[in-house]
C-alpha cells in the first residue's frame, strides 16, 4: 500500500498553518480513502514534544491513519541553479511518501540545484516546491502545478499570488523565481535572480 506525507513547518515550539494541512488531508482521504475519517492533524502533534527553539521539519507519513510522526531540525537547502525538464507522465498530484523519482531526476542534472518541471511548454513546479515568479510588482504561480501545496494555497486565499499560465517561452518576462513551501516564504529576498538562474 503506498502512503502519503504531510510536512509541517515547527517554529519555536508552534506548528504553522494546520488548517492547509488538515485540508490536504482531507482531500487526500476524500480520493483515496472515502470510507474512512480523516485523521485529525492537531491531535496527532499534541501526542509528540514539539521543542521550543528553532525551526523543525514535522513529517507524518499516513495511509487510512498515521504510520509515523517524525521531527527533525530543518536544514536549508542552497538553491540558485535551475534547469527545465519536461514532467512527462509523472503524477504527483497527492503528496506521496516515496519520492525517489525525484532523486533519480536531480542526479541526472548535477549542473543544475534544482529542475523546474514543465508539460506542454508550461512551467509547473520543482521537486521541493511551488514556484512564484516575479513581473512589474506581481507574483506569479503556475495555475497547473504538479502538486498541491500547502503554502501556494494560503497564498492564494491571502491574495498575495495570482494564478496564470507560465510558459517557458515567456521565461524571460519574468524577474525573479522564488521557491515556496513551509519552510520557504515568499519574498524578494527569498527569491532569485531571473533568467540567469536557469542553465
Amino acid at each position: 500500500m503506498f502512503s502519503f506525507l504531510e510536512t509541517i513547518c515547527v517554529q519555536n515550539g508552534q506548528a504553522q498553518h494546520l488548517d492547509f494541512h488538515q485540508m490536504r488531508v482531507n482531500e487526500t482521504f476524500d480520493a483515496f480513502f472515502p470510507e474512512w475519517e480523516p485523521f485529525d492533524v492537531r491531535d496527532e502533534i499534541s501526542k509528540i514534544d514539539l521543542p521550543k527553539d528553532g525551526i523543525h521539519r514535522l513529517r507524518i507519513t499516513y495511509t487510512e491513519d498515521p504510520q509515523t510522526v517524525e521531527l527533525f531540525p530543518y536544514e536549508a537547502t542552497v538553491i540558485q541553479k535551475f534547469t527545465l525538464v519536461d514532467s512527462g507522465e509523472i503524477d504527483y498530484g497527492f503528496k506521496w511518501a516515496e519520492r525517489g523519482f525525484f532523486r533519480h531526476i536531480l542526479e541526472a542534472h548535477p549542473s543544475a540545484d534544482e529542475v523546474i518541471f514543465h508539460k506542454d511548454g508550461i512551467i509547473q513546479d520543482c521537486t521541493i516546491a511551488n514556484l512564484a515568479f516575479l513581473k512589474d510588482g506581481v507574483w506569479y504561480t503556475p495555475e497547473a502545478p504538479m502538486h498541491w501545496g500547502t503554502t501556494r494555497a494560503r497564498l492564494l486565499v491571502e491574495d498575495q499570488v495570482e494564478e496564470t499560465d507560465i510558459l517557458v517561452s515567456e521565461l524571460d518576462q519574468y524577474e525573479r523565481i522564488c521557491l515556496i513551501n513551509v519552510f520557504r516564504p515568499l519574498s524578494i529576498e527569498n527569491s532569485i535572480a531571473l533568467p540567469g538562474a536557469i542553465v
